[in-house]
Order: C-alpha cells, then structure tokens, then sequence
C-alpha cells in the first residue's frame, strides 16, 4: 500500500518542478539563471543591502552570493556603493534596468501560476492557499 504522505510529497515535488522548469525557461532568454533571478528578488524586496545579508536572506553560502552579486553587476541589473556605516563593506541595491527586469520576472511567475493553478476552481486555490500558509509558516 503506498503511504499518502509519500504520494502527497511526490505531487507536490511535482508541481513545484513544474513551476521551476516553466519560470525558467521563460526568464532564462532574459539572461537569468535560478540563483541570479532569487538574488534580484531579494534585493529588489530588501535593498539596498550587503552581500552577506543577500547570503542570510538567501539560505546561502557568503561565496554563493558574491558570484549571483557579480553576475547581477556585470548584467547593470545592480549597482554597487560603500556602505556608509562601514566603508570596508558595500551594499548593492537595483538599477532602473534591474527594476524593469525585476517586473518582467514578476509577470513571468504570475503568469505561470495562472495556468498551472488555473486548471483549479477558485474554492479549491483558497484552499490550497490556506494549507500552504500552515506549511510555510515558522513557528520557530
């Protein structure tokens, strides 16, 4: 007999493949890979900031957030100052390009989500919504 938690996880594992591999080959064309299309949200949600706080926000390894930072750079999708606070750190924050990208990625994600969550009645979405929003929530 299969365990309906096993079944529950391999659904939900498969629509978020779904999700990934449909975003991505839509913003890959835009020059974006994962790791660059996060870090831009990040920044453009929490910025200006240090790397070190993209890394923390991130879940990710200081190194893994200066080359997203660089690639970001070379892009002009960022820009880059001293922080004042601290001249030996710099903060990063979106450039007008970057901004622009940022809500052609934002349109991308909506999109999909609509027809992949489209095919559910709004009833059930909700309700999806709800369950999630347990899930995700950290009590910690």
């Amino acid at each position: 007999m299969i365990d309906p938690t096993d079944a529950l996880t391999e659904q939900f594992l498969r629509v978020s493949r779904r999700l990934r591999r449909q975003t991505m080959s839509r913003i890959q064309p835009l020059g974006l890979n994962p790791h660059l299309s996060r870090a831009l949200r990040v920044i453009g949600e929490h910025g200006p900031l240090r790397p070190s706080e993209l890394a923390e926000k991130l879940g990710i390894a200081a190194r893994s957030a200066s080359d997203s930072v660089s690639g970001l750079l070379a892009a002009g999708w960022i820009g880059r100052a001293p922080d004042t606070a601290d001249g030996r750190a710099y903060r990063v924050w979106l450039t007008p390009s970057g901004r622009a990208l940022l809500e052609q990625v934002r349109t991308i994600r909506a999109e999909v989500g609509r027809e992949i969550f489209g095919a559910l009645d709004a009833d059930t979405r909700e309700a999806l919504q709800t369950a999630l929003s347990r899930l995700t929530d950290d009590p910690a």
